[in-house]
């Protein structure tokens, strides 16, 4: 390869890279006027439904472990008692989804949308919430032994003892 050609490489593989982090963005925004990115997300086991748009969906007990679900819509969600075990709903919006007795072991969530979240009851073992938003989420009896919590936002969460979290509660329940 010359060095002229290189160079367009590098610029193009740049633009890429660009489109990509911009186009995260979607992942938390509340328009709906963006397009569904994955039409052919289904709800079962292993599926490829990151950037689906599913908000409002009616699965309770769906079983989709090892899905892998990045930057998917399911804001207002109902996925009561679900098998999320192993996903990947990194950049997900989840925000007031109702997730209670829902199996997240082992998830990666980092940066996803819980704000205010049900996941009361919930198996959140080992689950990593980088940098998520629990704000407002009710975590009453859930599981979260093993779970990673650094920069997780907990303000006005419902803790796992029921106690309600301070605002400013990052990374823990103050």
């Amino acid at each position: 390869m010359n060095l002229l050609a290189f160079r367009n490489w590098c610029l193009s593989a740049s633009a890429l890279l660009f489109i990509g982090l911009a186009s995260n963005a979607f992942a938390w925004t509340e328009k709906f006027d963006v397009q569904d990115m994955n039409s052919l997300c289904k709800f079962e086991p292993e599926a490829q439904c990151s950037w689906a748009r599913k908000a409002g969906a009616n699965q309770p007990g769906v079983d989709m472990h090892g899905a892998s679900m990045h930057s998917m819509r399911l804001d207002g969600a109902n996925l009561q008692g679900a098998n999320l075990k192993g996903a990947n709903l990194a950049m997900a919006n989840l925000k007031e989804a109702n997730l209670m007795l829902v199996n997240l072991e082992g998830a990666h969530m980092h940066a996803t949308n819980l704000h205010k979240a049900n996941l009361m009851l919930a198996n959140l073992q080992g689950v990593n919430f980088l940098d998520a938003d629990l704000s407002g989420a009710n975590l009453r009896g859930a599981n979260i032994q093993g779970s990673i919590l650094t920069s997780a936002k907990f303000d006005n969460a419902i803790w796992t003892d029921g106690r309600k979290c301070a605002v400013g509660s990052i990374g823990q329940c103050l």
